[in-house]
C-alpha cells in the first residue's frame, strides 16, 4: 500500500509541474467576436502599437479548427506559434480594424514554438524586433486574441529566463507575470517602446505566461534560417 500511495503522489506532482508551464494550444474554432481593445491605449485611433500589429489567426486542419494570434512582422508577413499553424490546411488572419487576410505560405521552425506565415496581399503597418533583451523587473505588454477574441492587452514584469518546462533540453525562455489564454498563442511580447522582445506561447492559465526569447526570435528570422514549411494537403 505504501508503494501504491508514494507512486499517486509522484503522479500527482508531476502533473502539477506540467500543468504550471501548459502549452497555449488553440482552442476550438469560435464565432468572431467585436474586434476592440479593452486596455489604456495611445495613438489618434486609440490602440497601442502592439494592438495594431496583433492578428487574430484562423486555422483549419483535416480534422480541426484552431484559434490562435500572430503579429505583423512586415507588408507580407506574420509570427506566430508553430503549434498554432502545424498541419494547418487553411489560414485566414484578421487585424484589429477586422481586415482579413489570407495565409499562402506557413513555415515553422523544429527546435522553437515560432513560425512564419505568408499572405497573399499587404498589411498596414509592422511590428520592430527588439535590438536588447529585457532585464528581470522590466513591464513587457502582451497583445492578442484570447479564447479567439476580442482583442485585449495584458501586463506584467519580466521575472528571469528559465527553463522551458516543456522541452527541457531546449532554449531557455521568458518567465513572465502575466495572464495569458488559449488564443493568446502567438502574441507579441513588447517591451515599454513597443518593441518586440519575445512570443507568448504557454501558460499557467492563473498569473504566469512562457515566451520565446528574444535570441531565439532573431534566429528564426534571420536569413539563412533552417525552416519547415507547412504541408497543407490531408
Amino acid at each position: 500500500m505504501g508503494d501504491r500511495r508514494a507512486a499517486v503522489a509522484v503522479a500527482a506532482a508531476l502533473a502539477l509541474l506540467l500543468a504550471a508551464c501548459a502549452p497555449l494550444g488553440p482552442p476550438p474554432y469560435a464565432t468572431p467576436a467585436p474586434v476592440g481593445a479593452t486596455v489604456a491605449s495611445s495613438g489618434e485611433d486609440g490602440f497601442t502599437h502592439a494592438e495594431r500589429i496583433a492578428l487574430r489567426v484562423w486555422a483549419r486542419t483535416c480534422t480541426a479548427y484552431r484559434n490562435g494570434s500572430a503579429w505583423m512582422l512586415d507588408r507580407t508577413h506574420a509570427v506566430t506559434n508553430r503549434h498554432v499553424i502545424e498541419d494547418a490546411t487553411v489560414i485566414e488572419l484578421t487585424d484589429y480594424q477586422g481586415n482579413a487576410y489570407h495565409g499562402t505560405v506557413a513555415e515553422y521552425s523544429e527546435s522553437d514554438d515560432l513560425a512564419l506565415i505568408t499572405i497573399d496581399g499587404e498589411f498596414p503597418a509592422r511590428g520592430t524586433v527588439a535590438a536588447d533583451e529585457p532585464d528581470p523587473g522590466d513591464e513587457l505588454t502582451a497583445a492578442g486574441f484570447a479564447l479567439g477574441g476580442p482583442l485585449a492587452s495584458v501586463s506584467g514584469p519580466f521575472v528571469e529566463r528559465r527553463v522551458n518546462e516543456l522541452d527541457p533540453d531546449g532554449a531557455q525562455i521568458y518567465f513572465v507575470r502575466m495572464l495569458a489564454q488559449e488564443g493568446n498563442s502567438g502574441s507579441p511580447v513588447v517591451d515599454a517602446a513597443g518593441d518586440v522582445v519575445g512570443v507568448l506561447f504557454s501558460s499557467d492559465l492563473e498569473a504566469f505566461a512562457g515566451a520565446v526569447a528574444l535570441p531565439r526570435l532573431q534566429a528564426f528570422l534571420a536569413d539563412d534560417a533552417e525552416r519547415t514549411r507547412v504541408d497543407a494537403s490531408c
